[in-house]
């Protein structure tokens, strides 16, 4: 006789079931809700702002984002991002903002989401676990801080740490975190809210009068000069902004197959970059030298290092033009044999001071900020920060979180180098321009800048990990019953 395969019985629901079937409801439903609540916090946030809302007003508005942050930590990136780019509307101390706070609390409520996945904290990329070094290395400067130059100097400290390397780090893990699975919500709305800000600086700096009469006048908080400032005091950090979504469009622009995408790509580069140029910020032309290398190695690696090569040479040997032609931008008219400009000059000094304030401290650093303090001891005397942020690590938090502050550099350009296609292209690029702004200018003062980049980087983190993720296996077959052998009496 053959045998008949045993039936499964399915278990009938109970009430646990009944209770993740419901919980899987109300959260499909919370996810569509949270996008149009999302979209509303961030037009009556533009909407407040020009207006000018009073305080109260302003800050039911922190109530609303910081609860939406809570609930859904991916609408309370993508309000980040579209806030980032631009001041700070409601300031909870003398420095910290709306920004800062609500970047706490995605991080919070990633954690807590976070927490029952044990194998999540096994294999955090490497970005992340250097990019924490960094972070809690330089919140322990603080520290020392305290220490060599009193309270109130700390006081002021801790709050730029938190604005500044806080929030962008924080930042960064809440992106990875939240596009893990392929969200591209806060990478595009970081660029939209960029592109928008350097349209508006470009337009501030074209009628500066006119514009900052206007209903948008808000926007701008730089000063009206011969270089292009608008959402930022800085032309330099101006210039680290608009590069952001420039050195996306530009990818798109070459490398995109869609003809109507690359149109596209081109009438939205063409203003980032007549903005950039106005700042007569050197880290621009470095950029867009450093994408078409890029560029370049993806068609053949030999051909990436032949451009550079060729690149160097040609910069070497334009470079009086450049300094010539940088100096009529800023309003200077050169001198007979001067090649630079007293801001170049009083960098030279500043970078300098810093190497000394290292070596002086090679273990510990001088504490956070502590450039300002104790850089005329050692030679700096113009300038109140190191206009490096690669050389301020080393100064001010020692060897330890120097180096982790580079590794994080090799590190994220080599994750970010595993996504193919445009979009990885313009990752990749937006990420090593605000590596070269920062070596000569201090970006990371700057969450207007850090937040839309790190949104980016981050994003571009999180998709390498999806390329680098090993794809599941199927479910394995059950195996058919074995038959019985037939009865021979």
């Amino acid at each position: 006789m053959i045998a008949r395969p045993a039936t499964t019985v399915k278990p009938r629901p109970g009430v646990v079931d009944l209770y993740r079937a419901l919980g899987v409801a109300l959260t499909s439903g919370w996810t569509r809700a949270a996008r149009y609540v999302e979209v509303a916090v961030i037009v009556s946030w533009f909407v407040l702002r020009t207006v000018d809302a009073n305080p109260l007003v302003m800050a039911l508005w922190v109530g609303v984002a910081a609860a939406l942050a809570v609930l859904a930590p991916t609408s309370g990136l993508v309000i980040l991002a579209a806030i980032g780019p631009f001041n700070e509307g409601f300031l909870l101390t003398r420095d910290v903002g709306v920004k800062s706070l609500l970047v706490l609390l995605i991080v919070g409520s990633v954690l807590i989401r976070a927490a029952p996945h044990w194998r999540v904290w096994r294999r955090l990329p490497e970005p992340i676990v250097v990019g924490m070094v960094v972070l809690v290395g330089t919140g322990a400067g603080l520290a020392i801080t305290r220490m060599r130059f009193g309270h109130d100097f700390f006081t002021g400290a801790w709050q730029i740490w938190l604005t500044g390397i806080g929030t962008m780090f924080l930042t960064f893990i809440a992106a990875v975190w939240v596009t893990r699975r392929g969200e591209l919500r806060p990478l595009v709305v970081a660029c939209a809210a960029a592109t928008l800000a350097g349209l508006l600086s470009l337009a501030d700096f074209m009628a500066a009068e006119d514009f900052r009469a206007s209903f948008a006048g808000w926007t701008v908080t730089g000063p009206s000069i011969s270089r292009l400032t608008g959402v930022m005091r800085s032309p330099t950090s101006t210039a680290a902004l608009v590069m952001l979504p420039a050195m996306l469009f530009l990818a798109a622009a070459f490398v995109a197959r869609d003809v109507r995408l690359r149109v596209g790509a081109w009438l939205a580069a063409i203003p980032m970059l007549i903005a950039a140029y106005f700042t007569y910020n050197r880290a621009v032309f470095l950029a867009l030298f450093a994408l078409a290398v890029l560029l370049a190695w993806r068609v053949r690696p030999r051909y990436g290092i032949v451009l550079a090569l060729a690149g160097l040479v040609l910069g070497l040997a334009l470079l009086p033009s450049y300094m010539a032609l940088r100096m009529e931008g800023a309003g200077v008219p050169p001198e007979p044999g001067q090649v630079l400009l007293a801001n170049d000059r009083t960098r030279l000094e500043a970078w300098a001071a810093s190497v000394r304030m290292f070596l002086d401290q090679p273990l510990t650093g001088q504490g956070y900020r502590a450039y300002r303090e104790v850089s005329p001891a050692f030679g700096g005397i113009a300038l109140n920060a190191p206009h490096s942020e690669w050389l301020r690590l080393f100064a001010e938090n020692g060897i330890v979180v120097g180096l982790a502050g580079l590794a994080f550099v090799a590190a994220t350009i080599r994750w970010l180098a595993r996504v193919t296609g445009w979009l990885g292209l313009g990752i990749l690029g937006a990420f090593i321009s605000l590596v070269l702004a920062a070596c000569f200018n201090n970006p990371f003062l700057f969450n207007q800048v850090t937040i839309p980049a790190f949104i980016i980087t981050g994003t571009g983190v999180a998709l390498a990990a999806l390329v680098a993720a090993p794809p599941a296996a199927p479910p394995a077959a059950e195996p058919a019953p074995a038959s019985e052998p037939a009865d021979e009496s």
